[in-house]
């Protein structure tokens, strides 16, 4: 059976996300439009010509034979730029593309790669990310305000800035249609400045993100580290924002102050906005995201199933919504209803109860992945508040729950002095007396250890 020219095409982006990755997909194919099929020939329209020569340089290949293998036949690529909805109607004969995208192009539609499901409505709230919750909401209702540019928001990985990112993005879309927002990853920037050198398109890239936007969202900045080029060029573009008071949002996995081969006066410009971190979220709400998260896939977890699962997941939203995939999928072929039993024979071994007995070195293990650090940050010397606390948390965890003196605690963590692990126990101690939320966390960590 003949395909119609949305299937085909539908058919051949599906291909391409496949071998591309949703990132980059979502970035350069959403406006990118199928004009028609004749004769071997495909047509494909794209916004801007800096669109177009991305897209050529970087996929024409991958497109060429996706397209070629969809229709069973060698075809050639014809790009152009320009949507449908402002050229001519189609010759009779010759049917319309019905998977055109009405939103697609420079005016009205959605920025490449910003996720319409990421809005605040479907954010949990908990004490771990109030504040940047906040914050946020704040930017997306007044951007551009000298006390939030820029925002810069900071956590490990799999917490939920990127998420922020996208809220503040669509809800400025749904408040200005006419805004003008730029999204795109750290990584992408790189990628597409070096292409721009490559071939001599640096005033089309410059033009791109420092005179076509009203706001700017750049996701991981911290991958900029180490790369001169990069950070100079991104600094203009920084300064082109906010000398001109638009809004700059960006998010990382550390403070400004601790990325690693970052230019001064990119850090200084950083911390000379609004830092709002993200911290590991509470059992409670984990529990609060695992049923947000359910509702959305439409599924029903237990309420001991989201007991049994939350502390297993580490605070790690992203983990938790593969998890959820998981028993979605497997509850449809299986068709059944999900159970603790259902879950403890399908998630495999690495959500057995733990058994392994309690030291030193496995309290150090749980932590660093929980706060997604290494082991050998923690016995080292560094005194960065990312790695200084999950320390002081060790060493509160191994003097609670060992029999080992300080000065063999002192030892297990690196060498160091008894004193040390003395302070860190009091420290803690005291602190946990009084701050619920801490309280939590340490029976995080116990229930992840398996006390």
């Amino acid at each position: 059976m003949r395909l119609s020219p949305h299937e085909v095409w539908r058919t051949v982006q599906q291909r391409v996300e496949q071998e591309i990755g949703s990132e980059a997909f979502n970035i350069w194919f959403e406006r990118l439009e199928l004009g028609g099929v004749r004769d071997g020939t495909v047509d494909l329209r794209a916004p801007d010509p800096y669109y177009l020569d991305w897209v050529r340089w970087n996929y024409e290949g991958i497109l060429t034979a996706q397209f070629s293998e969809v229709l069973g036949q060698p075809v050639r690529l014809s790009f152009s730029v320009g949507n449908k909805s402002s050229d001519p109607q189609p010759s009779p004969g010759e049917a319309p593309d019905p998977g055109s995208n009405p939103n697609s192009g420079e005016a009205g539609g959605r920025p490449p790669g910003l996720q319409g499901g990421k809005i605040f409505n479907n954010f949990v709230v908990g004490s771990c990310n109030q504040f940047a919750h906040a914050a946020s909401l704040a930017v997306a209702d007044f951007p551009g305000s000298p006390n939030y540019n820029p925002l810069f928001i900071y956590g490990d990985t799999g917490l939920g800035k990127t998420h922020l990112m996208h809220a503040i993005g669509n809800r400025v879309l749904v408040q200005n249609p006419g805004a003008k927002v730029v999204y795109t990853t750290a990584e992408t920037f790189v990628n597409e400045m070096i292409n721009a050198i490559r071939f001599r398109r640096m005033e089309d890239f410059r033009a791109r993100f420092r005179e076509s936007g009203t706001i700017l969202l750049i996701d991981d900045i911290q991958f900029l580290g180490g790369k001169d080029r990069s950070q100079e060029e991104f600094f203009y573009t920084f300064q082109a924002f906010h000398t001109t008071g638009r809004q700059i949002i960006v998010t990382a996995d550390a403070l400004p102050k601790e990325i690693q081969k970052l230019e001064p006066r990119l850090r200084t410009r950083f911390e000379g906005g609004l830092l709002a971190d993200i911290q590991p979220p509470d059992i409670e709400t984990m529990v609060a995201i695992l049923g947000r998260k359910s509702d959305e896939l439409g599924i029903t977890i237990p309420s001991d199933l989201a007991g049994w699962i939350a502390p297993r997941v580490r605070g790690n939203i992203r983990e938790l919504e593969g998890i959820l995939n998981r028993l979605a999928a497997l509850a449809d072929f299986y068709s059944t209803p999900l159970t603790m039993e259902f879950a403890r024979q399908h998630l495999g071994p690495q959500f057995a109860d733990p058994v392994e007995a309690v030291t030193p070195e496995r309290i150090m293990e749980v932590v660093a992945r929980f706060f997604n650090i290494k082991v050998v940050d923690i016995k080292g010397k560094r005194r960065v508040k990312s790695i200084a606390r999950p320390r002081q948390l060790s060493m509160y965890l191994a003097r609670k729950h060992t029999q080992l003196s300080y000065p063999d605690l002192g030892r297990a963590f690196g060498g160091r002095d008894h004193s040390t692990v003395h302070h860190a126990d009091k420290k803690v101690t005291a602190e946990v007396e009084k701050d619920a939320d801490l309280r939590h966390l340490i029976q995080t960590l116990e229930q992840n250890l398996g006390l």
